[in-house]
């Protein structure tokens, strides 16, 4: 990188982000995409009639698109940070970003948050939660899971979990490892915070009827937005007030 980039670090910033950034709109634009035009057959599988054990390898894996679409976005200035510190030799950018690498970082995100959509919506299916099996004690059930989700929002778990997740830099700074296989372990931890901010959202989500577009739609611009870090435990605290609201 030349000097004159050193010195002006919203060239930097730019240089980074573009690449991935653009990465990443392209997989959350495929994602909404399938979503969208797969609902209705995502849907039909949800029905206790039609579900069966054959369907499970594809139902995974519009759960996992589906997860893709909403949490992605959220994800991307940790990719970033990730992204830039692999320039990083002896302390200054001087060396190609790990494409690799940062690929690696992110992989590990689609497994985690696929596979907890994927046991949750199920374990919900079975217990007769979901969308129009919600009948009898299963509203009162329901009911219950929005309560859960409002008072998770103020809880101090889900301040640590969100503390994770809007310091992109402190978090790659802490958790450092190095290597590809060191850039999965960071990913899959990194996950797993976004699962603790996000969980009863899901939950909410999947109680709502699942591939409802306009629910994903306001649950994924919740979730961004509280990941963006201004005034978040405000925010986090506002969306808890709604959710026991309904």
């Amino acid at each position: 990188m030349e000097a004159s980039d050193l010195a002006t670090p919203s060239n930097l910033l730019r240089r980074l982000t573009i690449p991935v950034g653009l990465g990443v709109a392209t997989l959350v634009v495929l994602a909404w995409y399938v979503t969208w035009t797969s609902s209705d057959f995502a849907n039909a599988l949800m029905a206790p009639a039609a579900f069966g054990s054959t369907d499970l390898a594809l139902f995974f894996a519009l759960i996992v698109v589906m997860m893709v679409a909403m949490m992605l976005p959220s994800a991307l200035p940790m990719a970033v940070a990730y992204h830039g510190l692999t320039r990083l030799e002896n302390g200054q950018p001087s060396k190609p970003a790990d494409v690799v690498g940062t690929v690696a970082f992110v992989v590990p995100y689609f497994v985690v948050w696929g596979s907890f959509g994927f046991v949750a919506l199920l374990g919900l299916m079975g217990l007769g939660l979901v969308g129009s099996m919600l009948v009898g004690p299963g509203l009162l059930i329901s009911a219950a899971a929005l309560l859960a989700a409002g008072v998770w929002q103020v809880t101090r778990a889900k301040e640590i979990c969100l503390s994770h997740c809007t310091s992109p830099m402190g978090f790659v700074l802490q958790h450092w490892r190095s290597g590809r296989i060191g850039a999965m372990r960071m990913g899959f931890r990194h996950s797993l915070y976004c699962i603790g901010c996000c969980w009863l959202f899901m939950l909410v989500l999947f109680i709502s009827g699942s591939m409802s577009l306009l629910w994903m739609g306001g649950i994924s611009v919740a979730i961004f937005a509280e990941k963006l870090g201004v005034r978040t435990v405000l925010f986090s605290r506002a969306i808890g007030v709604i959710l026991l609201g309904l």
